[in-house]
Order: C-alpha cells, then sequence, then structure tokens
C-alpha cells in the first residue's frame, strides 16, 4: 500500500460512488486504469471489505435503537459461538467482544417495540446468555463515521 492507495481510500470512505476521473484529480493519479487496478486489488486483498449505501433508517421508520449489554456463561470457545447465534439475530446491525465485566455489546435497530422484544426473546432462549441489560437510544448524535479517520 502506498501513498496513491491511501488517498484514494481516503477519497473512497466518503464517497465510493465517486468517478475514477474525479478520484484521479483529487488524488493526483489521473489514470483511470491504474484507480480501478488498485481499487480492485484493495478489495482481493480485503482491505475494501465491500460498497454499502447508508441508508436513513430513522426515514424508513427504524426509530427504536437498543444497545444490549450481554453477560454470557463461560465455555471452550463462548466468544465464538455466542458471536455467530447473536449474528443470526433479526434487526441485529453490530456486534462487539468487549473484556471486562460485559462480554459483548450488541446494537438493534427496530421498527417499534414489537419487533425488538422478538430479538430480545429469541437472545434470553439462548442458554450461553446469563443475562443482558438493553438501553434505548433517545437519539443519534453521531452515528458510526469512518470518513473520520484519516488513512495515512
Amino acid at each position: 500500500m502506498d501513498e496513491y492507495d491511501k488517498r484514494i481510500l481516503n477519497v473512497l470512505k466518503n464517497n465510493s460512488d465517486m468517478p475514477l476521473k474525479d478520484i484521479g484529480k483529487t488524488i493526483g493519479l489521473y489514470s483511470p486504469s491504474a484507480i480501478s487496478r488498485r481499487i480492485n486489488e484493495m478489495k482481493k486483498s480485503g482491505i475494501i471489505k465491500k460498497n454499502i449505501a447508508l441508508i436513513d433508517y430513522e426515514k424508513l421508520g427504524y426509530d427504536f435503537m437498543t444497545i444490549v449489554f450481554i453477560k454470557t456463561k463461560y465455555k471452550k470457545d463462548y466468544a465464538h459461538n455466542v458471536g455467530e447465534q447473536l449474528k443470526r439475530l433479526d434487526n441485529v446491525v453490530a456486534i462487539y467482544f468487549i473484556l471486562g465485566d460485559i462480554d459483548f455489546v450488541m446494537i438493534t435497530i427496530n421498527k417499534n417495540r414489537e419487533t425488538y422484544l422478538r430479538t430480545m426473546e429469541a437472545l434470553t432462549a439462548m442458554e450461553e446468555i446469563e443475562r443482558s441489560d438493553s438501553r434505548i437510544i433517545g437519539y443519534t448524535i453521531k452515528d458510526i463515521d469512518f470518513g473520520s479517520i484519516n488513512i495515512k
């Protein structure tokens, strides 16, 4: 990875739809084919995982957001096994395995309390879960924003 690759990433993290020609003007590399080749190489190597649309779920009526703190029972490979089960729950948008008194933090986005409660019923049915503690998000001040990271 050289300086041009880093410049490309800094552009793409804010606008992955930018035309290759415009990326070239922004970073000082004027060959669209060279930029395309670099992007494809970063995709193949896993640096660029995928291009996605950032959707405003609140505008679609998904405005019941929660943070769930999960304590599990310790067993062999519990972090991996429980993580795999949590990934399959509906409306879960992020799961983090953390160190400390709590084992996982899970973020959900739901249309309403009813859909959230269905997710929680599935969570509590897992025998590996010792307890959970949920917080309802009042409103978002700053969402996950990778654009604020300057790749150097």
